[in-house]
Protein backbone atom coordinates (compact mmCIF):
# COMPACT_ATOMS: atom_id res chain seq x y z
CA UNK A 1 0.00 0.00 0.00
CA UNK A 2 1.08 3.52 -0.08
CA UNK A 3 1.87 5.73 2.38
CA UNK A 4 -0.63 8.62 2.77
CA UNK A 5 0.18 11.82 4.34
CA UNK A 6 -1.99 14.58 5.43
CA UNK A 7 -2.30 17.69 7.92
CA UNK A 8 -4.69 16.19 10.69
CA UNK A 9 -5.55 19.47 12.17
CA UNK A 10 -7.99 22.45 10.98
CA UNK A 11 -7.37 25.01 8.66
CA UNK A 12 -5.78 28.54 10.09
CA UNK A 13 -3.48 30.00 12.47
CA UNK A 14 -3.20 27.68 15.61
CA UNK A 15 -0.81 27.08 18.39
CA UNK A 16 -0.15 23.84 16.79
CA UNK A 17 -0.64 21.71 13.90
CA UNK A 18 -0.40 17.71 13.52
CA UNK A 19 0.77 16.07 10.00
CA UNK A 20 0.42 12.34 10.01
CA UNK A 21 2.24 9.75 7.80
CA UNK A 22 0.78 6.34 7.58
CA UNK A 23 1.94 3.23 5.61
CA UNK A 24 4.78 0.32 5.17
CA UNK A 25 7.36 3.33 4.49
CA UNK A 26 6.32 6.06 7.04
CA UNK A 27 8.96 6.14 9.89
CA UNK A 28 11.64 6.57 6.72
CA UNK A 29 9.90 9.09 4.90
CA UNK A 30 9.57 11.39 7.96
CA UNK A 31 13.32 10.89 8.44
CA UNK A 32 14.50 12.43 5.21
CA UNK A 33 13.11 15.63 6.13
CA UNK A 34 13.10 15.18 9.95
CA UNK A 35 16.96 15.72 11.74
CA UNK A 36 17.36 14.35 15.11
CA UNK A 37 19.81 15.44 18.12
CA UNK A 38 23.09 13.49 17.60
CA UNK A 39 22.49 9.96 18.73
CA UNK A 40 18.77 10.40 18.96
CA UNK A 41 16.29 7.46 17.24
CA UNK A 42 12.94 8.07 15.93
CA UNK A 43 12.01 5.02 18.50
CA UNK A 44 8.08 3.56 18.87
CA UNK A 45 6.10 5.80 21.04
CA UNK A 46 8.87 8.16 22.32
CA UNK A 47 8.55 11.68 21.39
CA UNK A 48 11.53 12.74 19.30
CA UNK A 49 12.67 16.16 19.49
CA UNK A 50 13.67 17.08 15.58
CA UNK A 51 14.01 20.37 13.23
CA UNK A 52 11.92 19.97 10.15
CA UNK A 53 13.33 20.84 6.31
CA UNK A 54 11.91 22.05 3.64
CA UNK A 55 14.92 21.25 0.82
CA UNK A 56 17.63 22.44 2.39
CA UNK A 57 16.28 25.41 4.25
CA UNK A 58 15.22 24.61 8.28
CA UNK A 59 11.36 25.12 8.22
CA UNK A 60 10.55 24.78 12.27
CA UNK A 61 10.97 22.99 15.48
CA UNK A 62 8.97 19.73 15.72
CA UNK A 63 7.96 16.93 17.91
CA UNK A 64 7.53 13.65 16.11
CA UNK A 65 6.12 10.16 17.67
CA UNK A 66 6.75 6.87 15.28
CA UNK A 67 3.61 3.97 15.72
CA UNK A 68 4.69 0.97 14.61
CA UNK A 69 1.87 -1.21 12.83
CA UNK A 70 -0.46 -3.15 13.56
CA UNK A 71 -0.62 -1.20 17.04
CA UNK A 72 -1.80 2.11 15.73
CA UNK A 73 -4.31 3.86 14.99
CA UNK A 74 -4.38 3.30 11.31
CA UNK A 75 -2.97 -0.49 12.34
CA UNK A 76 0.29 0.12 9.74
CA UNK A 77 3.17 2.40 10.71
CA UNK A 78 1.91 5.85 11.44
CA UNK A 79 4.08 8.97 12.48
CA UNK A 80 2.06 11.80 13.59
CA UNK A 81 4.91 15.22 13.67
CA UNK A 82 3.54 18.34 15.68
CA UNK A 83 4.41 21.93 14.67
CA UNK A 84 3.43 25.07 15.59
CA UNK A 85 0.30 25.83 13.35
CA UNK A 86 1.29 28.62 10.83
CA UNK A 87 -1.02 27.40 7.67
CA UNK A 88 2.43 28.23 5.87
CA UNK A 89 4.55 25.51 8.19
CA UNK A 90 1.91 22.92 7.82
CA UNK A 91 1.69 23.21 3.77
CA UNK A 92 5.78 23.18 3.55
CA UNK A 93 5.73 20.07 5.64
CA UNK A 94 3.22 18.17 3.65
CA UNK A 95 5.32 19.38 0.71
CA UNK A 96 8.22 17.73 2.53
CA UNK A 97 6.51 14.12 2.75
CA UNK A 98 4.98 14.27 -0.63
CA UNK A 99 8.54 15.23 -1.76
CA UNK A 100 9.90 11.88 0.26
CA UNK A 101 7.83 9.50 -1.47
CA UNK A 102 4.42 9.81 -0.07
CA UNK A 103 0.76 10.52 -1.43
CA UNK A 104 -1.44 12.54 -0.16
CA UNK A 105 -4.65 11.34 1.39
CA UNK A 106 -7.97 11.27 0.53
CA UNK A 107 -10.81 11.82 2.59
CA UNK A 108 -11.16 9.79 4.85
CA UNK A 109 -8.30 7.69 4.35
CA UNK A 110 -6.43 7.21 7.78
CA UNK A 111 -9.91 6.05 9.42
CA UNK A 112 -10.36 3.93 6.15
CA UNK A 113 -7.10 1.86 6.52
CA UNK A 114 -7.82 1.89 10.82
CA UNK A 115 -10.99 -0.01 9.29
CA UNK A 116 -9.03 -2.53 6.70
CA UNK A 117 -6.77 -3.16 9.05
CA UNK A 118 -9.01 -4.52 11.65
CA UNK A 119 -9.01 -1.39 14.23
CA UNK A 120 -12.79 -0.45 13.91
CA UNK A 121 -15.66 -1.98 12.04
CA UNK A 122 -17.47 -0.14 9.64
CA UNK A 123 -19.74 1.54 12.27
CA UNK A 124 -16.83 2.60 14.37
CA UNK A 125 -15.46 4.08 11.74
CA UNK A 126 -18.90 6.47 11.09
CA UNK A 127 -18.38 7.34 15.03
CA UNK A 128 -15.25 8.70 14.39
CA UNK A 129 -17.05 11.41 11.81
CA UNK A 130 -19.97 12.04 14.09
CA UNK A 131 -17.53 12.57 17.28
CA UNK A 132 -16.15 15.21 15.06
CA UNK A 133 -18.68 16.93 14.41
CA UNK A 134 -20.66 16.84 17.85
CA UNK A 135 -21.69 19.91 19.12
CA UNK A 136 -24.02 19.13 22.02
CA UNK A 137 -23.32 17.15 25.37
CA UNK A 138 -25.68 14.41 24.17
CA UNK A 139 -24.57 13.85 20.61
CA UNK A 140 -21.11 13.96 21.90
CA UNK A 141 -22.52 11.05 24.35
CA UNK A 142 -24.18 9.16 21.62
CA UNK A 143 -20.74 8.97 19.00
CA UNK A 144 -18.71 7.81 22.17
CA UNK A 145 -21.16 4.81 22.56
CA UNK A 146 -21.11 3.66 19.05
CA UNK A 147 -17.02 4.47 18.89
CA UNK A 148 -16.42 2.04 22.07
CA UNK A 149 -18.83 -0.68 19.98
CA UNK A 150 -22.52 -0.13 21.14
CA UNK A 151 -24.16 -0.27 17.89
CA UNK A 152 -21.68 -2.82 16.95
CA UNK A 153 -22.82 -4.89 20.51
CA UNK A 154 -26.28 -4.15 19.69
CA UNK A 155 -26.14 -6.13 15.96
CA UNK A 156 -24.80 -8.75 17.33
CA UNK A 157 -27.36 -9.11 19.54
CA UNK A 158 -30.08 -9.04 17.01
CA UNK A 159 -27.82 -11.42 14.98
CA UNK A 160 -27.57 -14.68 17.26
CA UNK A 161 -31.63 -15.44 17.24
CA UNK A 162 -31.57 -15.50 13.70
CA UNK A 163 -28.08 -16.84 13.27
CA UNK A 164 -29.56 -19.48 15.56
CA UNK A 165 -32.92 -20.44 13.87
CA UNK A 166 -30.93 -20.48 10.57
CA UNK A 167 -28.45 -23.35 11.98
CA UNK A 168 -31.41 -25.71 13.33
CA UNK A 169 -33.47 -25.17 10.30
CA UNK A 170 -30.49 -25.54 7.65
CA UNK A 171 -29.41 -28.54 10.02
CA UNK A 172 -32.71 -30.50 9.16
CA UNK A 173 -32.85 -29.59 5.65
CA UNK A 174 -29.09 -30.84 4.81
CA UNK A 175 -29.43 -33.53 7.26
CA UNK A 176 -32.65 -35.14 6.75
CA UNK A 177 -31.76 -38.93 7.73
CA UNK A 178 -30.40 -37.83 11.45
CA UNK A 179 -32.47 -37.94 13.93
CA UNK A 180 -32.69 -33.49 14.35
CA UNK A 181 -36.07 -32.53 15.75
CA UNK A 182 -38.34 -30.72 13.71
CA UNK A 183 -39.07 -27.19 14.08
CA UNK A 184 -42.33 -26.16 14.72
CA UNK A 185 -44.00 -23.35 12.65
CA UNK A 186 -45.49 -21.80 15.15
CA UNK A 187 -42.47 -21.80 17.31
CA UNK A 188 -40.58 -20.06 13.70
CA UNK A 189 -43.26 -17.52 13.67
CA UNK A 190 -42.78 -16.79 16.76
CA UNK A 191 -39.46 -16.09 16.99
CA UNK A 192 -39.29 -14.49 13.35
CA UNK A 193 -41.83 -11.77 14.41
CA UNK A 194 -39.29 -10.74 17.67
CA UNK A 195 -36.39 -10.89 15.60
CA UNK A 196 -37.92 -8.81 12.98
CA UNK A 197 -39.87 -6.15 15.97
CA UNK A 198 -36.35 -5.87 17.45
CA UNK A 199 -34.71 -4.91 13.95
CA UNK A 200 -37.15 -2.41 13.12
CA UNK A 201 -36.94 -1.04 16.98
CA UNK A 202 -33.14 -0.34 16.29
CA UNK A 203 -34.05 1.15 12.41
CA UNK A 204 -36.51 3.64 14.15
CA UNK A 205 -33.94 5.02 16.29
CA UNK A 206 -32.49 6.23 13.60
CA UNK A 207 -34.12 9.77 13.61
CA UNK A 208 -32.83 10.52 16.86
CA UNK A 209 -29.41 9.56 15.50
CA UNK A 210 -30.15 12.25 12.59
CA UNK A 211 -30.44 14.86 14.86
CA UNK A 212 -27.86 13.91 17.18
CA UNK A 213 -25.92 14.18 14.36
CA UNK A 214 -27.59 16.65 11.68
CA UNK A 215 -29.73 18.81 14.00
CA UNK A 216 -33.42 18.64 14.18
CA UNK A 217 -35.09 21.01 11.83
CA UNK A 218 -37.13 23.36 13.89
CA UNK A 219 -39.33 25.21 11.53
CA UNK A 220 -40.73 28.67 12.84
CA UNK A 221 -43.87 29.81 10.90
CA UNK A 222 -46.94 31.50 10.98
CA UNK A 223 -48.56 35.29 10.12
CA UNK A 224 -46.34 38.05 9.30
CA UNK A 225 -45.25 40.24 11.94
CA UNK A 226 -45.72 37.53 14.42
CA UNK A 227 -42.03 37.57 15.46
CA UNK A 228 -40.42 34.65 13.63
CA UNK A 229 -37.50 36.53 12.64
CA UNK A 230 -37.39 38.08 16.35
CA UNK A 231 -37.75 34.88 18.15
CA UNK A 232 -35.08 33.31 16.14
CA UNK A 233 -32.74 36.08 17.12
CA UNK A 234 -33.53 35.56 20.62
CA UNK A 235 -32.91 31.57 20.25
CA UNK A 236 -29.96 32.39 18.93
CA UNK A 237 -28.32 35.24 20.87
CA UNK A 238 -27.31 37.17 17.65
CA UNK A 239 -29.16 39.09 15.21
CA UNK A 240 -29.28 36.71 12.83
CA UNK A 241 -32.36 37.56 10.93
CA UNK A 242 -33.74 41.33 9.69
CA UNK A 243 -36.53 42.76 11.95
CA UNK A 244 -38.63 45.80 11.22
CA UNK A 245 -42.25 46.54 11.83
CA UNK A 246 -43.32 46.57 8.07
CA UNK A 247 -44.93 42.88 7.63
CA UNK A 248 -43.20 40.88 4.71
CA UNK A 249 -39.65 41.71 5.59
CA UNK A 250 -38.55 38.07 5.81
CA UNK A 251 -38.68 36.80 1.72
CA UNK A 252 -36.70 33.59 2.15
CA UNK A 253 -35.57 30.93 4.87
CA UNK A 254 -33.08 31.50 6.69
CA UNK A 255 -31.40 28.29 8.59
CA UNK A 256 -29.07 28.21 11.68
CA UNK A 257 -27.66 25.69 13.86
CA UNK A 258 -28.40 26.06 17.58
CA UNK A 259 -29.52 23.71 19.91
CA UNK A 260 -32.47 23.02 22.29
CA UNK A 261 -32.54 21.98 25.62
CA UNK A 262 -29.25 20.43 24.72
CA UNK A 263 -30.33 18.62 21.70
CA UNK A 264 -28.77 19.97 18.31
CA UNK A 265 -31.18 21.84 15.89
CA UNK A 266 -31.14 23.95 12.92
CA UNK A 267 -33.82 26.90 13.23
CA UNK A 268 -35.14 27.75 10.44
CA UNK A 269 -37.03 31.21 10.09
CA UNK A 270 -39.87 31.65 7.70
CA UNK A 271 -41.67 34.68 5.22
CA UNK A 272 -44.65 35.41 7.21
CA UNK A 273 -48.02 33.06 5.85
CA UNK A 274 -51.01 35.22 4.34
CA UNK A 275 -54.12 34.68 1.89
CA UNK A 276 -52.39 37.14 -0.70
CA UNK A 277 -49.41 37.96 -1.43
CA UNK A 278 -48.04 41.61 -1.99
CA UNK A 279 -45.95 40.76 -4.77
CA UNK A 280 -44.45 37.89 -6.54
CA UNK A 281 -41.04 38.07 -3.86
CA UNK A 282 -43.74 37.38 -0.95
CA UNK A 283 -45.49 34.76 -3.19
CA UNK A 284 -42.17 32.86 -3.68
CA UNK A 285 -41.30 33.01 -0.02
CA UNK A 286 -44.46 31.89 1.17
CA UNK A 287 -44.00 28.72 -1.23
CA UNK A 288 -40.36 28.26 0.73
CA UNK A 289 -41.88 28.61 3.89
CA UNK A 290 -44.75 26.26 3.28
CA UNK A 291 -42.00 23.78 1.75
CA UNK A 292 -39.21 24.74 4.71
CA UNK A 293 -42.68 23.13 7.07
CA UNK A 294 -43.41 20.05 5.04
CA UNK A 295 -39.61 19.44 5.58
CA UNK A 296 -39.28 20.43 9.26
CA UNK A 297 -38.61 17.53 12.29
CA UNK A 298 -40.51 20.33 14.60
CA UNK A 299 -43.17 22.63 13.83
CA UNK A 300 -43.74 26.15 15.99
CA UNK A 301 -46.44 28.20 14.54
CA UNK A 302 -45.56 31.85 16.47
CA UNK A 303 -48.44 33.78 17.42
CA UNK A 304 -48.66 37.19 18.13
CA UNK A 305 -50.39 36.76 21.61
CA UNK A 306 -50.64 40.37 22.25
CA UNK A 307 -53.55 41.00 19.98
CA UNK A 308 -56.91 39.04 19.72
CA UNK A 309 -56.89 36.77 16.90
CA UNK A 310 -58.62 37.74 13.51
CA UNK A 311 -60.15 35.58 10.89
CA UNK A 312 -56.93 35.58 8.89
CA UNK A 313 -54.85 34.03 11.83
CA UNK A 314 -57.54 31.36 12.29
CA UNK A 315 -57.13 30.28 8.76
CA UNK A 316 -53.58 30.42 8.15
CA UNK A 317 -52.90 28.29 11.85
CA UNK A 318 -55.05 25.70 10.60
CA UNK A 319 -53.29 25.79 7.76
CA UNK A 320 -50.30 25.24 9.55
CA UNK A 321 -51.54 22.67 11.64
CA UNK A 322 -53.40 20.22 9.07
CA UNK A 323 -49.70 20.23 7.03
CA UNK A 324 -48.06 19.19 10.62
CA UNK A 325 -50.96 16.53 10.93
CA UNK A 326 -50.75 15.09 6.93
CA UNK A 327 -46.80 14.84 7.66
CA UNK A 328 -46.68 13.46 11.33
CA UNK A 329 -45.30 16.31 12.93
CA UNK A 330 -45.20 17.62 16.16
CA UNK A 331 -46.44 21.13 16.64
CA UNK A 332 -45.98 23.73 19.35
CA UNK A 333 -47.18 26.98 19.61
CA UNK A 334 -45.40 29.92 20.77
CA UNK A 335 -46.86 32.86 21.84
CA UNK A 336 -45.27 35.76 21.07
CA UNK A 337 -44.63 39.67 22.33
CA UNK A 338 -45.74 37.96 25.97
CA UNK A 339 -44.14 40.84 27.31
CA UNK A 340 -46.81 42.76 26.10
CA UNK A 341 -49.78 41.12 27.72
CA UNK A 342 -51.25 38.22 26.71
CA UNK A 343 -54.18 38.43 24.80
CA UNK A 344 -54.87 35.21 22.67
CA UNK A 345 -53.91 31.72 23.87
CA UNK A 346 -53.85 27.83 22.56
CA UNK A 347 -53.58 24.50 24.51
CA UNK A 348 -50.48 23.70 23.29
CA UNK A 349 -48.85 27.34 23.50
CA UNK A 350 -45.81 28.47 25.77
CA UNK A 351 -46.02 31.84 26.48
CA UNK A 352 -42.73 33.56 24.94
CA UNK A 353 -40.54 37.33 24.54
CA UNK A 354 -38.16 37.72 22.10
CA UNK A 355 -37.69 41.07 23.25
CA UNK A 356 -37.28 40.22 26.92
CA UNK A 357 -36.15 36.39 26.46
CA UNK A 358 -39.00 35.44 28.79
CA UNK A 359 -40.07 31.10 28.56
CA UNK A 360 -37.43 30.67 25.87
CA UNK A 361 -35.94 28.28 28.58
CA UNK A 362 -39.37 26.77 28.48
CA UNK A 363 -39.92 26.91 25.14
CA UNK A 364 -36.36 25.04 24.31
CA UNK A 365 -37.64 22.51 26.96
CA UNK A 366 -41.02 21.85 25.33
CA UNK A 367 -39.26 21.87 21.74
CA UNK A 368 -37.16 18.70 23.18
CA UNK A 369 -39.78 16.93 24.79
CA UNK A 370 -41.97 17.38 21.40
CA UNK A 371 -39.25 15.99 19.50
CA UNK A 372 -38.40 12.87 21.48
CA UNK A 373 -42.27 12.44 22.09
CA UNK A 374 -41.44 12.65 25.66
CA UNK A 375 -40.42 8.88 25.87
CA UNK A 376 -36.53 7.92 26.95
CA UNK A 377 -33.35 8.34 24.88
CA UNK A 378 -32.54 4.63 23.70
CA UNK A 379 -29.37 3.97 24.98
CA UNK A 380 -28.12 3.42 21.05
CA UNK A 381 -28.80 4.99 18.15
CA UNK A 382 -28.31 4.18 14.55
CA UNK A 383 -26.30 7.27 13.06
CA UNK A 384 -26.55 7.32 9.28
CA UNK A 385 -29.03 6.44 6.50
CA UNK A 386 -27.09 3.50 5.54
CA UNK A 387 -27.32 1.77 9.01
CA UNK A 388 -31.34 2.24 8.68
CA UNK A 389 -31.32 0.96 5.37
CA UNK A 390 -29.42 -2.44 6.35
CA UNK A 391 -31.60 -2.00 9.28
CA UNK A 392 -34.93 -2.13 6.82
CA UNK A 393 -33.43 -4.57 4.07
CA UNK A 394 -33.19 -7.36 7.17
CA UNK A 395 -36.51 -6.50 8.68
CA UNK A 396 -38.08 -6.81 5.28
CA UNK A 397 -35.94 -10.09 4.99
CA UNK A 398 -37.57 -11.39 7.71
CA UNK A 399 -41.15 -10.28 7.51
CA UNK A 400 -40.73 -12.78 4.20
CA UNK A 401 -39.75 -15.29 6.13
CA UNK A 402 -42.37 -14.88 8.73
CA UNK A 403 -45.01 -14.56 5.21
CA UNK A 404 -43.37 -18.14 3.87
CA UNK A 405 -44.08 -19.84 7.34
CA UNK A 406 -47.40 -18.93 7.35
CA UNK A 407 -47.97 -19.41 3.60
CA UNK A 408 -46.27 -23.14 3.42
CA UNK A 409 -46.21 -24.64 6.71
CA UNK A 410 -44.96 -27.98 5.58
CA UNK A 411 -42.37 -26.63 3.08
CA UNK A 412 -41.07 -23.29 4.20
CA UNK A 413 -37.58 -24.20 5.84
CA UNK A 414 -36.15 -23.71 2.27
CA UNK A 415 -37.38 -20.52 1.53
CA UNK A 416 -36.95 -19.06 4.82
CA UNK A 417 -33.56 -20.41 5.14
CA UNK A 418 -32.56 -17.60 2.08
CA UNK A 419 -34.46 -14.93 3.78
CA UNK A 420 -32.76 -15.53 7.40
CA UNK A 421 -28.74 -15.45 5.25
CA UNK A 422 -30.42 -12.29 3.81
CA UNK A 423 -31.42 -10.97 6.72
CA UNK A 424 -27.68 -11.94 8.19
CA UNK A 425 -26.04 -10.09 5.27
CA UNK A 426 -27.90 -7.07 5.86
CA UNK A 427 -26.88 -7.18 9.25
CA UNK A 428 -23.13 -7.56 8.17
CA UNK A 429 -22.86 -4.50 6.23
CA UNK A 430 -23.89 -2.44 9.22
CA UNK A 431 -20.09 -3.24 10.91
CA UNK A 432 -18.75 -3.87 7.30
CA UNK A 433 -18.73 -7.38 7.49
CA UNK A 434 -19.11 -7.40 3.93
CA UNK A 435 -19.02 -4.43 2.55
CA UNK A 436 -18.75 -2.87 -1.24
CA UNK A 437 -16.48 -0.18 -2.82
CA UNK A 438 -19.27 2.03 -3.26
CA UNK A 439 -20.32 1.87 0.50
CA UNK A 440 -17.11 2.50 1.68
CA UNK A 441 -17.10 5.78 -1.08
CA UNK A 442 -20.43 6.56 0.82
CA UNK A 443 -19.03 6.30 4.70
CA UNK A 444 -15.35 8.06 4.07
CA UNK A 445 -16.26 10.67 1.44
CA UNK A 446 -18.35 12.54 4.18
CA UNK A 447 -14.90 12.71 6.43
CA UNK A 448 -12.04 15.31 6.21
CA UNK A 449 -8.78 15.03 4.89
CA UNK A 450 -6.34 14.13 7.61
CA UNK A 451 -8.99 12.07 9.53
Amino acid sequence: MDTIAAVATASGPAALGVLRLSGPDARAAALRFLRLGAGRELSPREACFARAFWKQEELDQVVAVYYPGPRSATGEDLVEITAHGSPFVLRRLLEAALASGCRGAQPGEFTQRAYLNGRLDLSQAEAVASLIRARTEAAHRAAVAQLEGGLSRAVDALKAPILDLLVRVEAALDHPEEDIPAIAPELAASQLGAARRAVSELALTHERGRWLSEGARICLVGRPNAGKSSLLNALLGVDRAIVCDAPGTTRDTLEEPATAAGLPAVFVDTAGLRARAAGQAEDLGMARARKALDAADLVVLVVDGSRAPEQEDARVHEEIRARARERGRPLLCALNKSDLGLVASADDGVAVSAATRQGLDELAAQMRRRLEKEGPAPSVVVSSARQRRALERAAGELARAEEAVAGLPRTWEDRAACHLRQALAALGEICGEVASDEVLREVFSRFCVGK
